[in-house]
């Protein structure tokens, strides 16, 4: 009697042990694990395994403890009448579910910490944050999807029922929403792409209502949000903006303008008349000297002689044009002067 209260003794000292040290060895786990990228759910769920694992390691010892012969005592005192194999399968049955819950839980922090991943890997290369979210949120339910399978496995469960109503939904959803899907696919182009950025001024073609012009408010999954240059809002689908050619008109920073003055015969000179036009171009600041300011003679008649006047500047700077109408206004009263390219400012 006094080796079997000795055999208990030790065998709580050593489940005590074999407990605090898992709960030590999980605090230092967490700790480490925190600073990394893994979700807090999986990290949660790796320092459990530490301490089960210790505390399994000290059930161990403790067999080791109690002689195989004492053992074999206290079990068949434990089953008594029970049949051993009914028992065997509870036990059988118990471990599956332990076994199905720890699954279940490593897929969903696994699943969340690939999605923890993706959203911040996909963050350099300055993908939407909606696009990041989305991409990774579809593939934690991917993981959770396998996790889930390998549990009806493991209950010896037939997959092929599940798949099967899966499909079906899948293919009948699909059809009845296969427009906003292709929306949706022309969404995931254009954020990924990024032909143009918040902000851009770009052309399109409107159908019936000829070009849009004007500037991205926003970029969603399913649509395009332009502001218009007479002011309105338009939604424009991203099956359209995908299909059709999009004209980024501030890709780059400079824009070019292009005039055409037309003057009478007499006022015409074929060297000094280019030479004061330049000159008035360059006294503007605002017109970049490079690449230069242009004068050619596109046009002949009797009585006039029409010049084209292509020079650059910066992208929202309008009120350029304007000045240098007033300055060639000033200096050839009797020209005829239009503007042909305006720089497509908003």
């Amino acid at each position: 009697m006094g080796i079997q209260v000795q055999q208990l003794i030790y065998s709580i000292l050593t489940l005590l042990i074999t407990g605090a040290a898992g709960f030590f060895l999980r605090r230092l786990l967490v700790g480490r694990l925190r600073q990394t990228v893994l979700d807090d759910w999986l990290v949660e769920t790796l320092g459990v395994m530490v301490i089960l694992l210790l505390l399994a390691l000290g059930i161990v010892v403790v067999i080791s403890i109690w002689s195989i012969s004492n053992l074999q005592q206290l079990w068949h005192n434990f089953a008594g009448n029970l049949a051993i194999e009914k028992l065997a399968n509870y036990m059988g049955d118990v471990w599956t579910v332990i076994l199905s819950a720890f699954i279940l839980v490593l897929g969903i922090g696994v699943g969340r910490t690939v999605s923890k991943i993706i959203i911040r890997n996909l963050a350099e290369n300055r993908i939407d944050i909606n696009m990041r979210t989305l991409i990774g949120r579809m593939l934690s339910f991917v993981v959770l999807g396998i996790a889930i399978f390998w549990i009806l496995a493991l209950w010896h469960l037939s997959i092929e029922t599940p798949l099967a109503i899966l499909g079906t939904i899948t293919v009948a959803f699909t059809f009845a929403i296969q427009d906003i899907l292709k929306d949706l696919v022309a969404g995931f182009y254009i954020l990924i792409e990024r032909p143009f950025h918040i902000g851009d001024e770009i052309s399109i073609e409107g159908g019936t209502a000829g070009i849009l012009t004007g500037r991205v408010e926003d970029v969603q999954l399913r649509a395009t949000k332009v502001r218009l240059v007479s002011g309105e809002e338009v939604t424009i689908p991203n099956t359209r903006i995908f299909s059709t050619t999009v004209i980024n008109n501030t890709f780059y920073g400079e824009r070019r303008v292009t005039l055409t003055i037309t003057l009478p015969q007499e006022q015409y000179d074929r060297e000094q008349t280019p030479a004061r036009i330049l000159g008035i171009l360059r006294e503007i600041e605002e017109i970049i000297p490079k690449p230069e300011p242009v004068v050619t003679i596109s046009g002949y008649t009797r009585e006039a002689v029409t010049l084209t006047v292509r020079f650059w500047i910066v992208h929202g700077q309008s009120g350029v044009i304007a000045d240098a109408l007033h300055a060639l206004r000033n200096a050839f009263a009797e020209a005829e002067l239009t503007v042909k390219e305006s720089a497509g400012a908003i």
